[in-house]
């Protein structure tokens, strides 16, 4: 009889301990951080594995993801671990699998499936919010205290630093010159950027690191580039399947050391100068003469290069257009035979060459727009008529009138097939 009670209040106990146990948590860690998952999906602690301290912020949940679900703002409902998998529920049964992987240096995650993917606009990382305040770097993604640093980086193209707050993908521009209280940290009413600089962003109580990615399975239209109706193009990649970022936290003199080990290894590009990275190496500051040489005066500007102390040459504007990249035929008769046998003569005597390039544009006397435009070139917008032009006394209306409006914007050239059409409009 005393062994059947005691068999009885053992299995209380066990039934009360397995109801009253605290939620499974997913702790992760590299050498210098110790980040805790909820069964629910936030972030619960972001400490320093060296002193203790925790930096995650309580002023605001701060979910590993959320998605974007035919316009509802979603956080995850739970999560657990199977392996190197981390697999979230949301509402209305859709699921995301996440791999996570532990490095020295940092920790990785990446999306690898989402099981109604097409139901998707954006999924972001984060935001992450922590207490570092002391120095933000928005751009880059990292935010810096006394001792500790934290950061985050995209570790692929369509993982945008920063957080979808425009439909367009620009962010504010904090200009400090533009107002009188240098403290305003607000988006209100401030001008937008064609870049994206918010992937560290100061807050009340301290910073946010944050990505995002979105699904470009459907077409969208935007307002962007002062024109209110601007079509985003299908863009098949798999949306945010594959999206991956790295997460660290490391003292602050190791930030730039550990930027340069997650390149590595995430197999990013990591250029080098003389053998050592280019973000550290000496070289990638050095000065440099601006000198539009020709073939014919490759000597003379070697031999000024050469008396200002200096080891790099570098021109200007050596090219007739941009897309294809011709170069000029007055300075550089024989082509890149002509520019190559420059710098050969250059590095005989110790000097680099250089020229001035930007590839995010092409320009309008570039084979790719003139005399036959490429089919790929980008577009604002696009219509097909709504009658042949050649049926008589039949109005003919563009199918999409929008984007033809010019009531808030300039339109400069039209593409009709093979055939591009250049003209100014005044709004």
């Amino acid at each position: 009889m005393r062994g059947l009670y005691a068999l009885f209040f053992g299995l209380i106990l066990f039934a009360f301990w397995g109801c009253s146990r605290p939620d499974k948590a997913v702790v992760l860690q590299t050498e210098a951080l110790e980040m805790t998952l909820s069964s629910s999906g936030n972030l619960t602690q972001l400490i320093d594995k060296s002193t203790g301290q925790h930096y995650l912020s309580d002023a605001v949940a701060s979910p590993l993801v959320q998605l974007n679900v035919q316009g509802e703002i979603q956080t995850p409902k739970s999560l657990r671990r199977e392996e190197d998998l981390l697999q979230l529920e949301f509402k209305n049964n859709l699921s995301l699998s996440i791999r996570v992987k532990e490095h020295p240096s940092h920790l990785s995650f990446e999306v690898v499936e989402a099981n109604r993917l097409e139901e998707i606009e954006w999924l972001a990382w984060g935001p992450y919010a922590n207490t570092i305040n002391q120095q933000i770097g928005e751009t880059v993604g990292v935010v810096r205290g006394e001792s500790f640093a934290l950061g985050i980086q995209s570790l692929n193209i369509k993982t945008l630093g920063g957080y979808p707050w425009y439909d367009n993908d620009t962010t504010p521009q904090l200009d400090i010159f533009e107002q009188d209280d240098y403290s305003d940290l607000s988006e209100e009413g401030k001008r937008e950027t064609l870049y994206r600089v918010e992937a560290a962003k100061p807050e009340p109580f301290g910073s946010t690191l944050q990505a995002y990615v979105r699904n470009r399975f459907n077409e969208r239209v935007v307002s962007n580039l002062n024109h209110d109706y601007f079509v985003s193009p299908i863009y098949d990649d798999q949306g945010i399947v594959g999206s991956k970022v790295a997460l660290f936290g490391v003292p602050v003199d190791q930030t730039l050391e550990t930027i340069g080990a997650i390149e590595i290894a995430e197999s990013l590009p990591h250029p080098q100068i003389d053998g050592q990275w280019g973000k550290t190496a000496k070289g990638a500051a050095a000065a440099y003469l601006i000198y539009d040489f020709t073939e014919a005066t490759i000597d003379q500007a070697i031999a000024l290069t050469k008396q200002a102390g200096l080891n790099y040459l570098y021109h200007s504007d050596p090219f007739k257009n941009w897309g294809h990249f011709e170069l000029k035929e007055e300075a550089f008769p024989n082509g890149w035979d002509g520019l190559k046998a420059c710098v050969d003569k250059a590095a005989q005597s110790g000097i680099y060459v250089g020229v001035h390039t930007l590839s995010n544009f092409i320009t309008p006397n570039d084979p790719y727009v003139t005399p036959v435009p490429d089919q790929r070139l980008g577009s604002v917008g696009y219509s097909s008529l709504s009658a042949s032009v050649l049926t008589p006394l039949k109005p003919k209306f563009p199918l999409r009138p929008l984007s033809f409006s010019i009531s808030t914007q300039t339109i400069t050239s039209k593409r009709c097939e093979s055939e591009m059409n250049s003209f100014a409009t005044t709004p």
